[in-house]
């Protein structure tokens, strides 16, 4: 239930969806992990070919705006993807982008 209010609360559409949720009150801290479900196909960023399978993940972590006064991390394995026309690389995933109110990649 939660998890599905903080996806729709960060606009994720499919395959990318909340996962995982944990509140620490004494920290303050909101962690929020991202995942997508096994044989998903996603979008190359280079010729936006669509249906490119997934070819291996890394874990990322992301300081999201404050959720409630709350400091907020986004976790995801972000894949990387096989695409015919331009090989091998990595997802852009759209919490990412430029303007999107996110920071950049933050690993602790």
């Amino acid at each position: 239930m939660h998890e599905e209010l903080f996806t729709l609360a960060l606009n994720l559409q499919e395959p990318w969806k909340v996962t995982k949720i944990e509140f620490n009150k004494e920290e303050q801290q909101l962690d929020l992990w991202i995942d997508f479900e096994s044989g998903s196909k996603f979008e190359c960023h280079e010729c936006k070919e669509k249906g490119c399978s997934g070819h291996d993940t890394s874990e990322k972590i992301w300081r999201h705006l404050n959720f409630f006064q709350n400091k907020t991390y986004l976790h995801c394995r972000v894949p990387r993807v096989n695409c015919e026309s331009c090989g091998v690389h990595q997802v852009r995933v759209p919490w990412a982008r430029e303007q999107s109110g996110f920071t950049l990649p933050w690993m602790h």
